[in-house]
Order: C-alpha cells, then sequence, then structure tokens
C-alpha cells in the first residue's frame, strides 16, 4: 500500500501539532493581538480627541445661547467678569468628567478624564486618559487648558485654547 503523494488537507487536522508549528501559530497571533492593540489606542485617542473638542463647542455654544437670551431680555451684562467666571457655571452645562474647581479638586482622588475650572487662571483645564500623541507649546504635555474670551464680532464669547496644542493621532498612520 503506497501513501498518496500530496495529503488530503482532512489528513492534517488528526494529528498533534508539533512544537515548532505551536511556536509559530502562537508568535502569529501574538503579533496580530499587538498591531491591533495599537490601533484600538490610537483611536481611542482619536475619540478623546474629538469628544473634548466637542465639549469645548457645546460649552461656547451653550454660553453663548444665555448671553444672547440675557442681552434680549434686557439684562445688563459685565463682560470682563464673565470672562473670568467658571465657563460651565455660566452656560449652566456640565460635561461627563466635570470635577469642580481646581482647588478642590486637589484633595480629591485623580480620576482622567476630567474638565476642572482653575480659578486663580481664570481658565478651564481638560486632563485627558490618553494622551501619549498630545502635546501642548511643542512639548508632550498631559492637560489643555482654555481660556474665555470675547467672540471675534464683539458679541458673545468662546471657549478657545490657552497655549496652542496638537494631539498627533491619526487613523490614517
Amino acid at each position: 500500500m503506497s501513501a498518496p503523494l500530496f495529503p488530503a488537507p482532512w489528513m492534517y487536522g488528526r494529528r498533534k501539532l508539533t512544537r515548532v508549528e505551536l511556536i509559530v501559530y502562537a508568535s502569529l497571533v501574538g503579533v496580530l493581538l499587538l498591531i491591533f492593540a495599537s490601533q484600538v489606542a490610537e483611536y481611542m485617542e482619536l475619540a478623546e480627541k474629538a469628544a473634548m473638542e466637542s465639549t469645548a463647542t457645546n460649552v461656547t455654544a451653550a454660553l453663548n445661547l444665555r448671553y444672547a437670551s440675557l442681552v434680549m431680555a434686557g439684562t445688563t451684562i459685565d463682560a470682563e467678569r464673565w470672562t473670568t467666571a467658571n465657563p460651565f457655571e455660566l452656560a449652566n452645562a456640565f460635561p461627563p468628567g466635570y470635577r469642580g474647581e481646581l482647588a478642590a479638586w486637589a484633595s480629591m482622588p485623580r480620576e482622567r478624564p476630567a474638565w476642572l475650572f482653575d480659578s486663580v487662571r481664570h481658565e478651564v483645564l481638560y486632563l485627558p486618559r490618553l494622551h501619549k500623541h498630545l502635546q501642548v507649546g511643542g512639548a508632550p504635555a498631559g492637560e489643555v487648558r482654555f481660556g474665555l474670551r470675547r467672540g471675534p464680532s464683539g458679541f458673545g464669547f468662546a471657549l478657545t485654547p490657552s497655549q496652542a496644542y496638537e494631539w498627533r493621532v491619526s487613523p490614517d498612520r
């Protein structure tokens, strides 16, 4: 009785794998998992960047809606006081992760992501959970600060970054 020249594929399923085959398969699966985990982390950081920017935009919009409604109601508003006050309280818009004032947060557990208001510098502070690709002012950083400034048209306000930041995360890499 002779063995076939090319064994049928179903014949390989009936034998045990050799150690070399196990090592090759385990290495291949490990490399694929590492690549997958890296890509997932990139997308999570990209999502956090988008959430931070949309939160800043939403707070600005809520603040301007409140300001416009007060102006239309005939209320006198001190715009300089608004630029030094807590924008979250003025807009009555508290994002998920809002922890209050920075001085009070110093004694609490440090959970990230977190939105804080620095009453000394009159800035909003965002502490991201993932900040591997975040650079503020050209240096790696773990926070982004926003200041409340008058709008470019002279009416309303804008929550703008205090320092230029760059979050170099892209799914195309």
